[in-house]
């Protein structure tokens, strides 16, 4: 990996760990303005704690949203290149290329498990409005 490449990936895992800990840093002053031991907690109080357990399932379950559709196009395209790795996808000339029917079995089932992780990424945010609404009433 070049210089360049490393000093992306490190530029990004510092502004991720940074953005990480100003999640943290906001959601525990919330919580600890929300949750006072001399104030009971009222329905509208309820309503925020689900509306940001909410908000953190749709984060969660949007880049798995992502990662599966991007799954799901390198299926397509072992598919319709008929060999695995694809043409073009950036893999080392040392790679055994596999070609014939086999390929399309494996393009088919990275199709489908990136289907399964786009529908897994797309429920979760259902499931946490089911537990919201279960836990909330």
């Amino acid at each position: 990996m070049n210089s360049s490449k490393k000093t992306l990936m490190v530029g990004m895992l510092l502004i991720l760990a940074l953005f990480g800990g100003a999640m943290i840093y906001f959601t525990m002053e919330y919580l600890s303005a929300v949750a006072q031991d001399d104030v009971p907690p009222t329905p509208v109080t309820f309503q925020q704690i689900d509306l940001i357990f909410f908000a953190v399932t749709i984060m969660a379950g949007f880049p798995a949203v992502g990662m599966g559709a991007y799954v799901m196009y390198i299926g397509s395209r072992i598919r319709a290149t008929g060999q695995w790795p694809p043409a073009g996808l950036g893999f080392q000339s040392k790679v055994p290329v596999q070609l014939g029917v086999r390929t399309n079995l494996v393009g088919f089932g990275t199709m489908g498990l990136g289907g399964i992780l786009t529908i897994v990424g797309l429920s979760l945010p259902l499931l946490g409005w089911r537990i919201m609404d279960l836990f909330g009433a």
